[in-house]
C-alpha cells in the first residue's frame, strides 16, 4: 500500500473510532437515567460490558483483553499496510477494535448502548467490527483468486501485440 493510501486508512479509522467515542459519551451523558424507546428494532440503553464481544470472558483481566485486542489490530492493519488484506473492511475491523480498547482503557468497561431485546446491547464499533468481518469474508469468497494481484497489475498494463 502506498502512503497516500496509508495516510487515507488512518484518516478513516481516526474519523470512526471519534464517531464512536462521540456515541458512547452521549449515552453516558442521556441514557443513565432510562432507556429510550425508539420505533423499529432498536432501543437505546446504557448497558457496561466488561467482558468480550457478547459479554463473553467477564473474568478475564481487561488488560489481557487489550492487549489481545491491539495485537490483533496491528497485525490486521500490517496485513493490510503489505497489501495482503481487503482495505475497506480491515479499516472497519481496526477502528472497532481500537474504539472499544481506548473506551476499555478509560473505564474498565466498553459502553454498549444498541438494545434488540433478541439480541446483547452493542455499540457502533461492535458495528463496525462485525461489517468489516462480513465484508472481508464476503470478498474473500467472492474473489478470482486464479490470477494473483502481481500478475494482473504486469498484465494491465501491457499492451496489445499486433
Amino acid at each position: 500500500m502506498n502512503p497516500t493510501r496509508r495516510r487515507t486508512m488512518l484518516a478513516w479509522i481516526a474519523a470512526l473510532i471519534t464517531i464512536d467515542l462521540a456515541t458512547k459519551i452521549w449515552a453516558t451523558a442521556t441514557l443513565d437515567d432510562a432507556p429510550t424507546t425508539l420505533p423499529g428494532p432498536i432501543d437505546l440503553q446504557l448497558s457496561y460490558n466488561s467482558g468480550t464481544a457478547f459479554g463473553l470472558f467477564t473474568n478475564i483481566p481487561p488488560l489481557l483483553i487489550t492487549a489481545a485486542t491491539l495485537t490483533i489490530a496491528l497485525a490486521i492493519l500490517r496485513a493490510a499496510w503489505n497489501s495482503r488484506t481487503p482495505t475497506g473492511p480491515a479499516t472497519l475491523i481496526i477502528a472497532g477494535a481500537l474504539a472499544n480498547t481506548i473506551d476499555r482503557l478509560e473505564a474498565g468497561s466498553v459502553v454498549d448502548m444498541l438494545h434488540t431485546g433478541w439480541w446483547p446491547t452493542f455499540n457502533i464499533a461492535d458495528i463496525y467490527i462485525t461489517t468489516g468481518i462480513a465484508w472481508w469474508a464476503i470478498t474473500a469468497t467472492t474473489a478470482d483468486h486464479s490470477i494473483s494481484p502481481t500478475i494482473e497489475a504486469t498484465s494491465a498494463t501491457q499492451q496489445p501485440q499486433t
